[in-house]
């Protein structure tokens, strides 16, 4: 890609990269995902290779269809249930890679967290269902933490900004 001055790379990461989720290993690999992508953006950008990091939101694995949904699965209980019942599917993740690679302004991105939500607003995608699963959705937020009637109160346009979910990480 450097001899070609032209390139992209995806990290796929997550919102384990900001906070607790699942377990140790899990948060510590996700948080190197980000850090990588923002340090060799800095050294790849000169030669126009473009390197982010992904976030999918929930995603309705073939893992997390065995385990969260299927009788004794290990995971199979509401809150998991709620949290997976509305996931993207991978194919989702896949669309947003496919759009960046063809966007020939993408270098702009480089170094940074994308959602795949937003990728999907801004290049005009959906998931396969028809459906922009947008886990930055407080009323989606809401409801997979098992809130019941609070969720149906609150808009679903009305998103998490990306300024309050960084100072959520803020660990100073």
């Amino acid at each position: 890609m450097v001899p070609q001055k032209d390139g992209l790379i995806v990290n796929i990461s997550s919102v384990g990269g900001l906070t607790y989720l699942f377990n140790v290993a899990y948060g510590i690999g996700k948080a190197a995902c980000d850090r990588m992508a923002a340090d060799c953006a800095r050294e790849l950008k000169r030669d126009n290779v473009t390197m982010v990091s992904l976030w999918p939101g929930a995603v309705k694995t073939e893992y997390i269809e065995e385990n969260v949904f299927q009788e004794g699965g290990f995971m199979n209980r509401p809150k998991s249930q709620n949290i997976f019942k509305d996931a993207e599917s991978v194919e989702f993740a896949g669309q947003a890679v496919v759009k960046l690679s063809e966007d020939s302004k993408r270098i702009s991105k480089t170094g940074k967290i994308l959602w795949v939500s937003d990728l999907a607003r801004e290049y005009g995608f959906k998931d396969e269902d028809g459906d922009i699963h947008d886990s930055r959705s407080l009323k989606n937020i809401l409801k997979a933490t098992g809130y019941t009637w609070l969720p149906h109160l609150i808009p679903r346009f009305v998103r998490v900004p990306l300024a309050l979910m960084h100072q959520a990480g803020n660990k100073f």
